[in-house]
């Protein structure tokens, strides 16, 4: 083994917010990136296109240096990342001192497992549609603001940032909406909604779990759909949706002008659907879900319904304002599930075989339903991975 003096080389740095922006605006870019081989099959940087990429595991560069930097492109802007800051700083210096124009990632691939973008769909007089991005997972969830009013819909763990964005805005949180029973992310839910005057609201079939039929394990309004909620100056309509879960719901945001927004949970996404076998159920899960997306979704949107979901397959589907949205005429003509005829064709879209569930899709169920406490160590881990509760397409044109 080569012993390694440690370099003092200056080098550069980003942070997640800034490695957005570069995603975003599709600036040039090559990773390097020094985390473990499993680690990196986990979970890696995406962005709009694929990214220049190469995964030499820190170590290497500790048993052999010139060996592995030999491996890295010497023609091009280095950035590297590894778990947590540290061995990516070291690295980086190496390669500085062999004059690689390098920077490193601050935080590590946790901060930008961590990372949300906050993009407003909309600012009117009658209030605002915010939608927060988590870019590493591709979860989607949303604050709206009218009044002085504020409501949360499908919040990820880390809730300081809906409270931080509602206290910006000098209003009052009064509900927290789940479209559905989260199997792939850690809700935020219950945690927001602890509170005297914060309502959690759900339908009660997606407040027992799939498989064991326990109960949860936490107080909430239940919502069986044709319930109109107003906040502030807009409303909000509930209507069941079922099909990626018994109790899937589908809220309808209408504003004083008219318009129309339709948050469509894991349902129907941009480019694909929540999945019908996670429970076990997929025949009759996946005959539910086209019963909904034939009979319930045309009653619920025009061509100009803007569609919001909360996962995503990531920056491909996002617009130019970096907001992950299309209208409705855009899926209407394009989107695979609204193509099919019969439950069967809609089969293959939102399956997979028993081999390719994934073994934590019970661990999310039994947090998110207050079976089962996590520490945030613990959180952090099960959320490394990217959700593996959507089938996604990826779609061509114009949004």
């Amino acid at each position: 083994m080569t012993t390694l003096n440690q370099p003092h080389t200056e080098v550069g740095t980003l942070s997640p917010a800034e490695l957005y922006a570069e995603l975003s605006s599709e600036q040039p870019l090559f990773i390097l990136d020094v985390r473990n081989e499993q680690e990196f099959a986990r979970n890696r940087v995406r962005g709009r296109h694929p990214i220049p990429t190469i995964n030499i595991p820190y170590f290497e560069f500790i048993e052999d240096e010139a060996a592995a930097i030999a491996r890295v492109p010497t023609d091009l802007p280095l950035t590297v990342i590894c778990a947590k800051e540290g061995s990516s700083q070291y690295v980086a210096e190496l390669c500085a001192a062999r004059g690689l124009n390098t920077r490193y990632l601050l935080g590590g691939f946790d901060a930008w497992r961590d990372f949300y973008a906050v993009h407003e769909v909309v600012r009117a007089s009658w209030g605002r549609i915010i939608q927060l991005v988590r870019p590493a997972r591709g979860d989607l969830s949303y604050v709206i603001i009218s009044a002085g009013e504020a409501a949360v819909i499908d919040p990820g763990q880390h809730i300081h940032l809906y409270q931080e964005i509602i206290a910006d805005a000098q209003a009052d949180l009064t509900r927290v909406l789940l479209t559905h029973l989260a199997a792939g992310r850690v809700s935020g839910g219950v945690g927001l909604a602890n509170t005297r005057h914060t309502l959690l609201y759900m339908h009660p079939y997606d407040a027992i779990h799939p498989r064991t039929l326990l109960p949860a394990q936490f107080r909430y309004q239940p919502l069986l759909g044709g319930e109109r909620l107003p906040l502030g100056q807009v409303l909000i309509e509930a209507h069941w949706f079922p099909g990626h879960t018994p109790g899937h719901l589908m809220y309808r945001i209408i504003s004083p002008l008219g318009e129309r927004f339709l948050l469509t949970g894991d349902a129907l996404l941009i480019g694909g659907c929540g999945r019908t076998d996670l429970a076990g159920h997929a025949l009759e899960w996946t005959e539910l879900l086209y019963h909904s997306l034939q009979t319930v979704l045309p009653v619920l949107v025009d061509d100009q319904t803007l569609i919001l979901p909360s996962s995503t397959i990531g920056l491909t589907e996002a617009r130019t304002d970096g907001v992950i949205a299309a209208h409705f005429a855009y899926l209407r003509s394009m989107h695979p599930a609204l193509q099919v005829d019969s439950s069967a064709a809609l089969l293959p879209i939102v399956t997979a075989t028993a081999s390719e569930i994934p073994a934590t899709i019970d661990t999310f169920w039994r947090v998110n339903l207050g079976l089962q406490e996590l520490s945030l160590d613990d959180a952090n881990e099960l959320e490394t991975e990217p959700s593996s509760c959507v089938f996604l397409h990826p779609l061509t044109g114009s949004c």
